[in-house]
């Protein structure tokens, strides 16, 4: 269908990438894979005419293909839908599906009628149901995203790029995004799925280009790989050193809650020691959040007790929480956690000013060198500390908020999603800092919904189920599996379904 030969692309002196080759056929669901920067982004901008190669060809259909913008690849049959997408909220559904390419009437009027049933047409043919006089303010980024594929198929896209889709999505969301791509892929349309999640990867694609420091490294079925070859292909090492070892050096309790009752739990209890790394495992609802932020003050307690190095304590607010030694990083980095668009020296410092005070206004050259100072010790990659936080990757941020907690030097890190959204080589480096910190004697409590990541990074890994603690699970006794991880989480035994390859109809 679309090949690339030998294509570059630089902006000044560097190449971004070289010499890429990759062909991506009709009718498959193909995963594009790599660390962020790697070049995955710029190449399928290349390939919807966004930029021009600097060298190179590309060949559509058996003849060589010249993209002078993206309106041209969009008459040609090729569209690319964005993380930020290009719908007008102000619209309805119909409106941005042939905005700019309204059908007319005789007398030259948009012809309303006939442009919503051509739009009902297309979301029957991907078997979704949205109302098309609804407005995009009113939509659910899922929604969002389909009247974006909608928009796609009315221009009669053969090829349609999808840059990071799943980013805003819930995982019952990102299922019925599966769903879609499984129907675009029976109906003849070829998927490029852009990501930097493995798991996506296995279960939507059918095969797998991996890109690294803007080469392609290899193109093969995804039936054919695992997950340790996928991850040395990105990253060039092997996933068992994703994780760095668990603790040697566990020490003495330092918090301890008693049957915890709140909106959404229900007699939860839980130990931590200093040293450790808790995992707080559970599906959706099962109170993972709930569990943390009532030992914050974030939902009011209803029942229970919480005790700190032996001494009672209540909570009322985070404000206590956080005077008290605890420090606490949101599952929502871009909403509840980066402060844009902000610099990395304001988003560094902004929580403990008071150690900045001049006698008139802040010292800014003690914020500067402080912020350079956990810049070197975290291993940030940054252009300058005066760089917007919002310019820089899931990963570059969230060690940003690892470093202003770092200043306030608490005894206890509650992590919610650690790594949501950042590739698999500075998930490495965040776990490393981590496990850095249980070496110094500090206590984490990681919340997350990547098993993976529970299983590799969890020295206990506490379940919960419907507001409940399910278990307690000690890794330096063994080893656990998802499965079994998975059957305390639902109360029954569960197993993983096939991956991606084996029946599209289990996804």
């Amino acid at each position: 269908m679309i090949t690339t030969a030998n294509l570059t692309i630089q902006f000044g002196a560097k190449p971004l990438f070289e010499n890429v080759s990759v062909r991506f056929g009709e009718g498959h669901r193909y995963g594009l894979i790599g660390a962020n920067g790697c070049g995955k982004s710029t190449l399928m901008k290349i390939l919807s005419g966004v930029y021009q190669p600097s060298a190179g060809e590309i060949f559509y259909k058996g003849e060589k293909l010249v993209l002078q913008n993206p309106h041209h690849a969009q008459s040609a049959g090729i569209s690319i839908i964005f993380q930020e997408f290009s719908l007008i909220n102000s619209l309805d559904v119909t409106e941005n599906v042939f905005l700019n390419r309204e059908p007319k009437t005789k007398l030259g009027l948009f012809d309303k009628k006939k442009a919503s049933a051509m739009t009902r047409e297309l979301l029957e043919s991907i078997g979704i149901e949205i109302d098309v006089k609804s407005r995009i303010k009113d939509l659910s980024v899922i929604e969002q995203q389909t009247v974006e594929i909608v928009k796609a198929l009315s221009i009669d896209a053969d090829i349609i790029i999808m840059d990071e889709p799943s980013a805003a999505l819930s995982d019952k969301e990102l299922m019925k995004l599966f769903g879609i791509i499984n129907k675009l892929r029976d109906d003849g349309k070829t998927v490029i799925y852009i990501s930097h999640m493995l798991e996506e990867v296995f279960a939507i694609a059918d095969r797998v280009s991996v890109l690294k420091d803007g080469r392609v490294m290899a193109t093969e079925e995804v039936c054919d790989l695992d997950k340790n070859k996928l991850v040395s292909l990105m990253v060039g090492r092997e996933i068992g050193d994703i994780y760095p070892p668990l603790s040697d050096s566990i020490g003495q309790t330092i918090l301890m809650a008693e049957g915890l009752s709140s909106g959404k739990l229900y007699d939860a209890s839980m130990s931590l020691r200093r040293g450790e790394v808790l995992g707080i495992a559970g599906i959706a609802g099962s109170g993972r959040t709930a569990l943390v932020e009532t030992l914050l003050g974030l939902e009011k307690k209803s029942g229970g007790s919480v005790s700190l190095d032996g001494r009672p304590v209540d909570f009322k607010s985070i404000r206590e929480a956080i005077e008290s030694g605890f420090c606490y990083l949101h599952s929502d980095r871009k909403n509840k956690g980066i402060i844009a668009p902000e610099s990395i020296t304001v988003n560094t410092t902004i929580t403990n000013l008071d150690e900045y005070k001049g006698k008139v206004l802040l010292d800014r050259k003690s914020e500067e060198r402080v912020t350079k100072e956990q810049v070197d010790l975290l291993g940030t990659k940054i252009a300058d500390i005066d760089q917007k936080i919002e310019d820089l990757s899931g990963g570059n941020q969230q060690k940003v908020l690892l470093s202003r907690a770092l200043l306030k030097e608490p005894e206890i890190y509650i992590i919610n999603e650690p790594t949501r959204g950042i590739d698999v080589g500075a998930k490495h480096e965040i776990y490393k800092i981590m496990r850095d910190l249980t070496t110094r004697g500090k206590a984490i409590i990681m919340v997350s919904s990547e098993l993976p990541e529970v299983i590799g990074m969890s020295d206990r890994i506490l379940v919960m189920n419907q507001g409940q603690t399910a278990g307690v699970l000690d890794q330096h006794e063994k080893i656990y599996t998802e499965e079994e991880i998975l059957s305390l989480a639902v109360g029954h035994e569960y197993q993983l379904p096939a991956g991606g390859c084996e029946d599209d109809e289990e996804i």
